[in-house]
């Protein structure tokens, strides 16, 4: 399914942003309990979010009111609803804690007038921006080229670590397949219990 997405490293991006952020007081992590919708689908895109530690799906509803996943940030991380900015200014999918997290929201005019100031932050929004790219096209190959098995043979190879804190669900949403085929695959390779 293609090489990994070059590794990219948050912490010194969050770092350098938390003492920019403060300096200007928008400084404002919050603690957020397992469940917390932090944004949804059709809400103005303005923040960009960063999250400090926990676990936070992103996800797209269908018109069926069906959750597909479209990735999750992990530990650590720097997101935003907008996609590739939709042309209306709303969010293009929604985000919710999996597990307590502690995330910071900052505003996107503001990200966008530090970034064209710094040619740091620069540099490590194109980094960001590249693995990105990378990720993205690798979970695309790897959903119209790969089987379903070999997408969930790949996610525990690869995100192990992630696979066991996940439910059996929304693993399923995330490989793109039902619950239900992901529990036959589960039987065929001889894996029991919610891991």
């Amino acid at each position: 399914m293609g090489l990994s997405p070059p590794a990219f490293d948050p912490a010194p991006v969050i770092d350098r942003l938390a003492t920019l952020a403060r300096a200007d007081g928008l400084w404002h992590p919050r603690e957020c309990p397992a469940g917390t919708e932090l944004f949804a689908l059709g809400e103005p895109a303005n923040q960009f979010w960063v999250l400090e530690r926990g676990l936070v799906k992103l996800g797209y509803l269908t018109a069926s009111g069906e959750d597909w996943i479209k990735s999750f940030i992990v530990d650590q991380g720097l997101f935003t609803g907008s996609g590739d900015l939709s042309p209306d200014g709303t969010n293009r999918y929604g985000a919710t804690c999996l597990e307590p997290c502690r995330v910071a929201a900052l505003p996107l005019a503001w990200l966008g007038e530090r970034i064209a100031g710094s040619p740091e932050l620069q540099g490590d929004f194109a980094r960001f921006a590249a693995w990105l790219q990378a990720r993205k096209q690798r979970r695309e190959e790897a959903l119209l080229c790969a089987s379903a098995e070999q997408r969930y043979r790949d996610l525990l190879a690869h995100d192990g670590a992630l696979a066991a804190r996940l439910r059996q669900a929304d693993i399923a949403r995330y490989i793109g397949i039902t619950p239900i085929a992901l529990s036959r695959i589960r039987k065929r390779l001889g894996l029991t219990g919610a891991g």
